[in-house]
């Protein structure tokens, strides 16, 4: 599963049920989407650092590696690739990219290698491309303690030991809701808390999101990551006050958002309980992280999230979009382009279907920012050695 987090910027994936691209349809049922090969991209120019790619590069071969046992292959989703982008081809063209990006330096080798070396590949229909909508996500630092007391009020829950069983309702097998778990406190007392956290706000994102890193007063920090849900569906919590009347969709922020829960706090948890959905947690050991939907750490700047039954899980692709620019102050002054090498290593609820790709910003304040403010349409293609 995958993570997602925000402490104070603007991030679209609370907001997720009332933001759509600009230009994309839904598909068709009748019609699902398919890849079609694309002309070489050019100029293909990588505008982060060569060791993050290289790094992620390597944790991509690792998963496929896996896959491309003979115990593995037979449980790989194709979803609507059928064996276009089977984890054997994936592995051999990261093989070849990660030779090219070892022997040769940015520029017009580099790019004439990869053009020799590769096709592109995108979803299209009827010789018709959409574009993607690009959001971004986090990982925050948020204060906690491993024991409830003072302002520490809110905890973070382990997977409760019955969860796999089940709880019959309504002819359903539904686990309790975030009402009955988080405002009726039917898992306190049980030894299913991890840690304690000081805002029900920064708690409810960390749901969202699914990891996070916990700063304790001591100064030590620990992680903390995604260990199951509750089986409940998503809903977004902005298209709700949307359709309560507490903002116009114009209106619409997560600094609004944020403030205005804080301002009345009567209607935080009738607000947050309209997301049914409910995450529990495990600690994360080891210092890397966070741990993305195949099992390892992701890598800021490198690593995306897609719908895996869309997009082939592990494989090489080359984003283009934009990217938003700060101050010094924090205040988003315009944007650049964004154009480089990514890997496919995450997925998450709000990813589904052909577009949707989120880019992982990285960890902290900083990377909050960047997050929060990137709404952008773009392209993404996916690499295939000929």
């Amino acid at each position: 599963m995958r993570l997602r987090v925000l402490i104070a910027a603007v991030t679209i994936s609370l907001l997720a049920g009332c933001l759509q691209p600009v230009s994309y349809e839904p598909l068709p049922p009748q019609k699902p989407p398919g890849y079609g090969e694309a002309k070489f991209i050019s100029p293909l120019t990588d505008d982060a650092d060569r060791n993050s790619l290289q790094t992620a590069v390597e944790r991509s071969l690792a998963h496929l590696a896996e896959k491309n046992s003979a115990s593995n292959v037979s449980g790989y989703p194709q979803g609507t690739r059928g064996n276009l982008f089977a984890p054997a081809k994936l592995h051999r063209t990261l093989v070849i990219f990660r030779d090219i990006l070892r022997d040769t330096p940015n520029g017009a080798e580099f790019e004439r290698r990869i053009g020799e070396s590769f096709s592109f590949w995108d979803i299209s229909r009827a010789d018709e491309t959409r574009p993607i909508l690009l959001t971004g996500y986090y990982e925050p630092v948020i204060e906690g303690q491993l024991k409830p007391g003072g302002e520490y009020l809110y905890p973070l829950y382990r997977r409760p030991d019955e969860l796999g069983a089940g709880r019959a309702k309504d002819q359903s097998t539904l686990y309790y809701s975030r009402k009955e778990i988080d405002s009726q406190g039917i898992l306190q007392g049980k030894g299913y808390e991890l840690v304690w956290l000081k805002d029900p706000w920064e708690r409810y994102v960390l749901h969202v999101q699914g990891s996070g890193q916990i700063r304790l007063p001591e100064g030590k920090t620990i992680r903390v990551g995604y260990a199951g849900s509750n089986g409940r569906a998503y809903r977004s919590i902005g298209r709700y006050m949307i359709e309560r009347g507490y903002f116009t969709e114009q209106e619409l922020s997560l600094p609004r958002v944020r403030e205005f829960l804080r301002q009345n706090p009567e209607r935080r948890d009738e607000i947050f309980n309209a997301n049914e959905r409910y995450i529990f947690f495990r600690f994360i050991p080891g210092k890397e992280g966070p741990i993305g939907a195949l099992g390892f750490p992701l890598t800021a700047g490198r690593s995306v999230a897609t719908d895996p039954a869309v997009f082939p899980p592990g494989a090489l692709a080359y984003l283009i979009a934009s990217q938003p620019i700060f101050d010094e102050g924090g205040t988003r002054m315009a944007r650049k382009p964004l154009r480089r090498f990514v890997l496919n290593q995450d997925t998450g609820a709000a990813m589904v279907g052909p577009g949707r790709v989120d880019f992982f910003c990285g960890s902290g304040e900083s990377a909050g920012m960047m997050a929060g403010a990137m709404k952008e349409e773009g392209k993404i293609y996916f690499l295939l050695a000929k």
